[in-house]
């Protein structure tokens, strides 16, 4: 912990705050992380960056949705307790889910799988190539605040600028035109992750942070048991509960995974069987968040004939347009089927597809507690969240420089010049006028409104 702590959420705080990013979270997954750290850090001080930074390398190195794994595992430290969490994860999903359940249901089922080029699906499209300058203005600044707090000192600067470089120089290997990493492009998130966690152990045993840390975290544990009333269920009870957790968590987890994939390879069961099935399969293995996990939802959806390919399409393209995040579109594809089987298959399928990353969430942040007050494991902490640093430092800056290309990034325009002024002029707000970024949100559509009309 550090003194960026100031103080705790109630649960009436952290419902409140999760309603509104469910609604406010344009972006997709990177811009996320910079929406939490500002609800969670900047605005209120319920966590600091080393607790928040922890999380995110958790997240990022498990399969699944990592933004919505990321709302989950925040939410789960900040009130201690599950019931809460899952309510706060409920509400971040809610309005996605809401608005692509509705839009399979009525559009795609209404025009037979096909949507036409009408004012709606033309505003999408514009909307989603404005979100791009809003992503790298959001995670650009997060970046930076975490710099001044996670980066601090040689070891963990040099830790920060090696990750940068490693992640730029994988990122850029994959985009040559003869060498697609494919699979491995999950090395591209957890090789700056694994040299974080090693420069750690060999530098930072004897860091005084690491020890401050330590202390730090023995000290809130007791805060919060003082704040929420919890003195007959002390921490190293709570703790031991939650550790109970992990058996039964991955015993779930590789048990549908099991099934999912017996479903879809022997096509056992009638469609929307399969289709529960595969997106399950797709939330269980894909990494790197929501617009790595296109390819996987084609192979097992759109390759059997579960799901028509122009619906297919039509559902990531409005996906990537709205609040909230991108695997929400597991609600379009079943509302396609239409009437009361497209609305429960809708239902079920956003179940489907969160539920196996939050099983590992739950699996996995047990055993991280378990290790707080191991020195070992908190200088590993200390190098991997340095690493964190530079890795969405890397992610905003190749975003940047993508934005200068049309058809990378930019699908809509054959001239990037105002998009890269958007992202430039978003960092200046956020950064120099402290801005918040709904200011930014509403300017995105405003932008996306008038090149419409235009």
């Amino acid at each position: 912990m550090s003194e960026n702590v100031t103080s705790s959420p109630s649960s009436a705080d952290l419902i409140q705050t999760y309603a509104r990013l469910g609604f406010t979270s344009f972006g997709g997954p990177v811009a996320h992380i910079g929406y939490y750290r500002d609800a969670f850090i900047t605005k209120t001080g319920w966590m600091d960056d080393e607790a928040f930074a922890e999380r995110l390398a958790l997240c990022q190195a498990l399969p699944g949705p990592t933004s919505s794994q990321m709302a989950f595992a925040c939410a789960w430290k900040m009130s201690s307790s599950l019931g809460t969490a899952f309510l706060c994860l409920s509400l971040f999903l809610i309005p996605s889910m809401v608005i692509l359940l509705a839009l399979g249901l009525f559009f795609v089922a209404a025009a037979g799988g096909g949507m036409g080029q009408g004012f709606v699906q033309t505003f999408m499209a514009h909307l989603a190539d404005w979100m791009t300058p809003l992503v790298v203005a959001v995670i650009s600044f997060a970046t930076i605040g975490m710099f001044k707090t996670l980066s601090v000192g040689r070891v963990r600067r040099l830790t920060t600028i090696l990750a940068f470089l490693i992640v730029l120089l994988l990122a850029g290997l994959d985009s040559l035109p003869d060498l697609d990493l494919g699979p491995l492009q999950i090395f591209v998130q957890l090789t700056p992750i694994v040299i974080g966690a090693l420069m750690g152990l060999l530098f930072l045993r004897n860091d005084e942070a690491v020890s401050a840390s330590i202390t730090a975290d023995s000290e809130a544990d007791t805060a919060r048991e003082t704040h929420n009333g919890n003195q007959e269920a002390p921490s190293h009870t709570r703790s031991s509960r939650q550790r109970g957790l992990v058996l039964p968590c991955l015993i779930v987890f590789f048990t549908l995974l099991g099934l999912s994939m017996a479903v879809i390879l022997f096509k056992l069961g009638p469609v929307p069987v399969q289709l529960i099935a595969g997106v399950y399969e797709a939330g269980s293995l894909v990494f790197g968040g929501g617009h790595v996990v296109l390819p996987l939802l084609n192979d097992v959806l759109v390759e059997p004939d579960l799901v028509p390919e122009s619906a297919f399409r039509t559902g990531y393209g409005f996906a990537q347009a709205i609040p909230g995040p991108v695997f929400a579109v597991a609600a379009f594809l079943g509302g396609q089927f239409g009437g009361l089987s497209g609305l429960v298959l809708g239902l079920l399928g956003t179940i489907a597809i969160f539920l196996p990353g939050v099983l590992l969430v739950m699996a996995v942040v047990p055993l991280s507690a378990a290790f707080s007050q191991v020195r070992a494991y908190k200088a590993a902490l200390a190098g991997v969240n340095a690493a964190v640093v530079g890795l969405l430092g890397a992610t905003a800056f190749g975003l940047f420089f993508q934005l200068w290309e049309p058809g990378l990034l930019i699908q809509q325009a054959s001239d990037t010049t105002a998009y890269v002024a958007a992202a430039l002029l978003g960092l200046f707000f956020l950064w120099v006028l402290r801005l918040p970024p709904l200011v930014l949100i509403a300017l995105t559509l405003f932008a996306a409104l008038l090149t419409t009309l235009l």
